[in-house]
Parts: structure tokens; sequence; C-alpha cells
């Protein structure tokens, strides 16, 4: 229940500050020469994982003035042995997206994502899919910043809860199944374009 509470009041911290950003990005005059041409291919990093100690890059590649092509990836590997504490986690998230308007700040877009977790007494594999919306704001020529918020289902499987005994995990409830609707992810994404 306190893991639950936790998650939602960053669900609604990271909601806020979107709207906090995208209220400010209203109030400030943008060039329609900023977006990222056909053929440009972007290298991404998302902050909000950084924050959850999950190192995370990506690339976009740019098929059309509209379309972006993404393929994100984070990898975690954190153990404290003293206590027995685990982080471990990898997840790999392709994208297709739309971006829309003249200045093509706003986007709609399809996620994909599959990964694998281990967090202290907790295991197992993921996959779903999400559909994400978000805007870009220019930051000068070669880089934006991209908030987005992804909401559709997770389908976690595999799952096994465990403790630690004598140096051995020990399964203390039978593996299971389940499924999940909401946010997916959030993301303050720094993209710099390489050619």
């Amino acid at each position: 229940m306190n893991k639950q509470m936790k998650a939602n009041k960053t669900v609604i911290f990271c909601i806020l500050f979107f709207m906090g950003i995208a209220t400010y990005a209203q109030q400030s005059e943008q060039s329609s020469q900023s977006y990222f041409k056909k053929g440009s291919l972007s290298l991404r990093t998302n902050t909000v994982p950084w924050l959850m100690l999950m190192p995370n890059l990506g690339f976009e590649y740019k098929a059309s003035d509209n379309i972006g092509l993404i393929v994100d990836g984070a990898f975690a590997h954190w153990s404290l042995k003293s206590t027995n504490k685990y982080w471990h986690l990898w997840n790999v998230a392709p994208q297709v997206r739309y971006y829309s308007g003249e200045a093509k700040y706003n986007y709609l877009g399809l996620q994909y994502t599959m990964g694998d977790y281990n967090l202290t007494g907790t295991q197992g594999s993921y996959m779903g899919g999400a559909l994400t919306l978000g805007h870009q704001f220019n930051c000068g020529h070669n880089l934006l910043v991209d908030v987005g918020l992804s909401l559709g289902y997770l389908y976690l499987y595999d799952t096994e809860e465990y403790t630690r005994k004598n140096g051995m995990n020990v399964r203390t409830k039978e593996k299971y199944s389940h499924g999940y609707w909401g946010p997916t992810s959030a993301s303050i994404t720094f993209v710099w374009k390489i050619n």
C-alpha cells in the first residue's frame, strides 16, 4: 500500500510538472523552423529514469518531417550486498510518432515496451503498449526538450515474490501474472540532433 501511494504521488507530481511546462510554453514564442527535418538522427535521454538511478539512452530517426521512429532503452544493475537490496532492471521501448502542426512541436505516438525487473523481493517480466502524448520545446539549433506522458496497458508475468535466507532466494509465493491500466511512462527528455 505504501509503495502504491508513493507511485501515485509521483504520477501526480509529473502531471502537475508537465502542466506547468505546457503553460509556460504557451506564453513563449516558438520558431516554426526549430523541428528536426526528414533524415535527421537524434540521441535521446530521459531525465525521469535517471532520478530513479536507471541510466537510459535512445535514438530517433525522422522518416519524414512528421514521422519519427524511436528506440529507447534503460539498464540498471545496483546491489547493496550488506543489506541484500537489489535494483536490477532492463527495458526496451520502440515508438512511432506523428508530429502535428506547422511547428511540429506536438506529437502523438504508439509505444511498445518490454523488460525484466528484480526489485528486492519481487521479480518478473513485463510487456505492453501505450499511447504517448507530448510536446517539444526548442532549446537551440540542435537541442530540444521533449515532455511526454504514455497511457496504456502493461502485462506483468512470471512475477514471483521471494525472501533472502542464508544467501539464497526463497520463493514465498507461486508465480503469477497480472495486468495494469494507466500511466506507463513519463518523460522529460533531452534530444540532441547528431546529423
